[in-house]
């Protein structure tokens, strides 16, 4: 039962992370950046991020397929590796978005600056799109060995 309930949570606390990019994404290409919200949302994915990883290590250490099952596998490091580099590319707009906030707070109207806004815009779209490969990943993790 344990294993359902960590394999529910880990999926959940996933689609979790799709949605809370996606929001970023669509925020980023709104007319107006509202930088505070940026911030929020992006909490809110590393909160998430976090969550999946907890659930992730619990699902390793104690559920039904059992360690052996992972460190043999090489999906697994592919969708671990994967993890990696999208949580590495998702500190740059990170920094992007605390820098607007501070600058937004200065009381001015605020438009970020369009070279910083097509970075983020690229980091998040990146990131997004290594999640294709990671969900590959994970699929085809569930049926190893073929």
């Amino acid at each position: 039962m344990l294993d359902l309930i960590l394999a529910i949570l880990h999926h959940i606390f996933v689609f979790g992370l799709v949605a809370t990019l996606a929001m970023e994404g669509v925020m980023l290409k709104a007319a107006a950046v509202d930088p505070a919200r940026l911030v929020h949302v992006d909490a809110r994915f590393g909160m998430t991020a976090m969550l999946v990883l907890a659930i992730g290590v619990c699902r390793v250490v104690w559920g039904g397929k059992g360690w052996a099952f992972y460190a043999e596998n090489p999906f697994f490091w592919g969708k671990v590796a994967l993890f990696a580099a999208i949580g590495l590319l998702s500190i740059g707009p990170t920094l992007l978005f605390f820098r607007w906030r501070k600058t937004a707070a200065g009381g001015t109207a605020f438009t970020p600056p369009a070279g910083e806004l097509k970075r983020a815009r690229t980091w998040v779209g990146v990131e997004a799109l290594l999640l294709v490969p990671l969900l590959a990943c994970a699929a085809a993790m569930a049926r190893y060995p073929f």
